[in-house]
């Protein structure tokens, strides 16, 4: 019996991890709290990309998004914020904030589109980790506790699109995959 619990638990746990480092980053924030946050935030982002010609400028951008406060049975409507690197010097018109982030060491696994039940699964990664613990924002849940959610290949798509064969493939969810970072530190 041990045996088929220790397969069990080794089965349910992610074997695709990775620990990165992100480096700090100048971003423009877009916030909204309300219904279809995500959707709100990412047309608002949109917008924001073509107006400044953002790949143009920075073709390594990169699009971070989170719960901003997350859902509760408290409130009527949850928020996402948006981050997209810019560089140092970009001017950021209102609604938008400019902000530093400042980086740091995150338990990184990589998701199709909507298998957003797998942040439970690196949630536990990083819980039964015998080298890394959790390194969780202040803030706590009002701001997903500093994890994030990038979304891979959102900053080309949008300023540039796809070509047509690969437009219904990004529909499926097959090219619009996330990297979901937590945030952890060395075990002590």
């Amino acid at each position: 019996m041990d045996e088929l619990n220790k397969a069990g638990k080794s089965l349910s746990r992610l074997k695709n991890v990775r620990i990165v480092r992100l480096p700090p980053y100048t971003v423009a924030s877009y916030h909204y709290i309300g219904e279809n946050p995500e959707s709100n935030v990412g047309d608002t982002m949109c917008g924001f990309l073509n107006d400044t010609k953002l790949y143009d400028l920075k073709p390594d951008a990169r699009m971070f998004g989170f719960n901003h406060p997350n859902p509760s049975p408290d409130r009527e409507h949850y928020g996402y914020e948006d981050w997209v690197t810019i560089p140092d010097d970009l001017e950021v018109p209102a609604p938008f904030v400019k902000k530093q982030f400042k980086g740091g060491l995150y338990a990184v696994h990589s998701i199709i589109f909507g298998n957003f039940h797998e942040w439970e699964d690196l949630h536990n990664w990083v819980k039964n980790s015998d080298k890394y613990e959790a390194d969780l924002a202040p803030e706590g849940e009002e701001i997903m506790s500093g994890c994030l959610e990038e979304h891979l290949n959102w900053v080309y798509h949008n300023h540039l699109g796809w070509p047509e064969e690969f437009e219904s493939k990004w529909q499926e969810g097959d090219i619009a995959g996330l990297d979901l970072y937590f945030p952890v530190k060395l075990r002590k």
